[in-house]
């Protein structure tokens, strides 16, 4: 089991109040992948990455099928943050039962912190004009990392020890 370092925690919240930059790897059942470069992310409690439902057509199919997915730091040159975090997934959307629990991440908690992202942080160092006019968000993809590993040169594959 995985438990994020001060480090890890800090790397998944940055550059901007909006979170880090990181790409959600899926793929189907079929194993057809899916790399998707996703902006709203945060860290709940020591193993969880969050991230907004906003756009996710075929990563959401990809999870519905299989939950098997991999979320690593885009800009992993920053401060040496060389890691690879492996885990399930789960789509919790609107609609869900209140008491609904992915690995103690309970779906009304998540939706009610993180359901409104761009509204409760706004990416304001995006400029105006490339900024879509209204965000709508549709739930929170809910990572539970189960692993981690190294993907700094001549690391690369390295099971990363954690907490």
């Amino acid at each position: 089991m995985v438990k994020f370092t001060k480090e890890m925690k800090e790397a998944l919240r940055v550059p901007g109040k909006g979170g880090s930059l990181i790409y959600l790897c899926t793929s189907s059942r079929d194993g057809n992948p899916n790399i998707a470069a996703m902006r709203f992310v945060a860290t709940h409690m020591d193993d969880k990455i969050l991230i907004a439902d906003m756009f996710l057509l075929k990563t959401k199919a990809n999870i519905k099928e299989n939950p098997d997915v991999a979320v690593t730091i885009c800009h992993p040159l920053d401060e040496g943050r060389w890691w690879v975090f492996k885990g399930k997934a789960v789509d919790m959307e609107y609609g869900f039962p209140r008491d609904f629990d992915w690995y103690g991440a309970n779906a009304t908690d998540i939706l009610n912190e993180w359901g409104n992202w761009n509204k409760a942080e706004p990416p304001d160092e995006v400029p105006p004009d490339i900024v879509f006019p209204k965000a709508v968000q549709r739930g929170v993809v809910v990572v539970h990392v189960e692993e981690a590993y190294s993907i700094e040169p001549g690391n690369v594959g390295e099971k990363v020890l954690t907490g």
